[in-house]
């Protein structure tokens, strides 16, 4: 585990991670899971806040491992939820705070919103891997000039997904989209609209202005609206899947869990292309590194993993919101992962991290 940092606001690093405005309510929620008892082969709790305990779908030594993560990350409020892809039976969910973390959306969706405007863009045809961008400008925050002319600055679209090169998305978008595409694309993955549970969950909430400098900022990760931990899962659970939203069970039926497909909510070359571009994050991307070990060797040798990273900094009270949501392994998915860590100014380590040890745990114990 990384040591204590100090977390500071020189100019440069707050633009670098843009300061929002949106409070966090500090009312209690009644949704998700209360009183987890796990014991040596079943998981229990009460669902909702006059629910009797049930027994649940979770994994007894991977929720204490990512019980025991939480803990060890120290941030105020956090949560851990993953699943099993092909059936949707959750595995892990953890939380940590006033409230269940995994059924809120109280962070912003960041960076991962990317995933959404990726998807708008392949799904309509409006870029491939391939597709060259060049820019100048908007390394962190974006402003009107930057989505204008040639800059000097280029990536392919594959790379800047894994990369999360906000102007690439930002430019691409005002292009190509308006604000109905990112909202209708957000129903179809999770981060907006209910999600297929047999539990009590809240929706995302997405807030796309119509404006197109306001729509591009949005479609970048700035701006727009709150997302789940459940709903990030659910998003990357859908992509392993080829694009078909599994229902997502938590409450043991006594029987192996059954796999339940509601709907198809993207194209199998859609899901496909994405996985290939998230795969960028943890082998040269904004993952890089978390995935390395000290003596400089891959984590997870042998297994590819698809990821999407997102930070976000914001006021009342201060967080250093850090998100990480993926699946493994790429060419047969088992698990998908969602980390959200609501830091404060000190902080430990970041999602990424905390998503490699679940998933260095998963596959350990598989191992065995």
């Amino acid at each position: 585990m990384s040591s204590i940092r100090a977390f500071l606001f020189p100019a440069a690093l707050a633009s670098a991670l843009t300061l929002t405005t949106a409070g966090v309510s500090a009312e209690p929620s009644h949704l998700g899971l209360h009183r987890v008892r796990v014991t040596n082969d079943a998981a229990f709790a009460a669902v909702g806040a006059r629910g009797k305990p049930v027994r649940l779908t979770l994994d007894p030594d991977l929720q204490r491992t990512a019980e025991r993560l939480l803990a060890s990350a120290g941030a105020p409020e956090a949560a851990i939820v993953a699943s099993d892809v092909r059936t949707g039976r959750i595995l892990v969910w953890a939380s940590r705070g006033d409230r269940d973390y995994v059924a809120e959306p109280f962070a912003p969706s960041a960076s991962l919103f990317k995933i959404v405007t990726a998807a708008a863009l392949l799904d309509g045809g409006h870029a491939s891997e391939g597709t060259r961008a060049c820019w100048s400008g908007g390394d962190h925050d974006i402003k009107p000039a930057d989505l204008e002319g040639r800059g000097s600055a280029c990536t392919t679209f594959g790379e800047a997904l894994g990369k999360s090169i906000n102007v690439v998305f930002a430019r691409l978008a005002k292009d190509n989209l308006d604000s109905s595409d990112l909202r209708r694309m957000a129903e179809n993955v999770g981060f907006a609209g209910d999600l297929p549970i047999d539990v009590p969950a809240r929706a995302g909430r997405v807030e796309i202005p119509d404006d197109p400098f306001g729509m591009a900022r949005a479609a970048a990760g700035f701006w727009n609206g709150k997302l789940s931990p459940l709903g990030a899962l659910f998003a990357m659970q859908t992509i392993a899947n080829g694009g078909e939203r599994v229902r997502l069970v938590l409450r043991d039926p006594g029987v192996p869990v059954a796999r339940v497909v509601e709907r198809r909510a993207l194209s199998p070359h859609v899901a496909r292309t994405l996985t290939r571009m998230l795969e960028v994050t943890t082998r040269r991307g904004t993952c890089v590194r978390a995935f390395r070990r000290a003596d400089g060797s891959r984590a997870l040798p042998g297994i590819s993993v698809a990821a999407k990273t997102g930070t976000l900094v914001g006021k009342r009270p201060a967080r250093m919101f850090s998100w990480f949501a993926g699946f493994a392994p790429t060419n047969k998915p088992e698990i998908a992962v969602s980390v959200m860590l609501a830091n404060d100014l000190t902080w430990r380590t970041k999602a990424n991290v905390v998503g490699r040890q679940l998933l260095e745990a998963y596959f350990a114990d598989r191992a065995r």
